[in-house]
């Protein structure tokens, strides 16, 4: 699908593209640094709360550290919903960017109800 073809037919609300959210996050490398920086601090938050509740079911309380543990899995599906987001936000901008995942058949279209 062309660039302006498919913007068309976004505005008009015809058409919604989509990513695999593992593909998504192989690509956050090739995003701005914006973009690149609010997934590389939500990676380490998700990362950092599996030991900071481990430590905590330890040293503080269990029923804390098993809430943080619990609250990591939401961390780390937002995480990589954000990464999709985040790459299909930059290419509804970038037209070359948009041109390079169509060619490569990594964005899906779908008809709008």
């Amino acid at each position: 699908m062309e660039y302006q073809v498919y913007k068309s037919l976004r505005e008009s609300g015809q058409v919604k593209a989509g990513i695999d959210r593992s593909s998504a996050l192989k690509l956050v490398d090739y995003l701005p640094k914006r973009y690149q920086y609010a997934q590389f601090f939500w990676s380490w938050i998700w990362l950092l709360s599996i030991p900071a509740g481990i430590y905590i079911i330890f040293f503080v309380k269990w029923w804390i550290g098993l809430l943080v543990i619990i609250i990591s899995r939401s961390i780390r599906s937002a995480t990589k919903e954000s990464g999709a987001q985040f790459v299909l936000s930059y290419a509804e901008e970038n037209e070359e960017f948009f041109n390079k995942l169509v060619k490569n058949d990594i964005l899906i279209f779908r008809n709008s109800p």
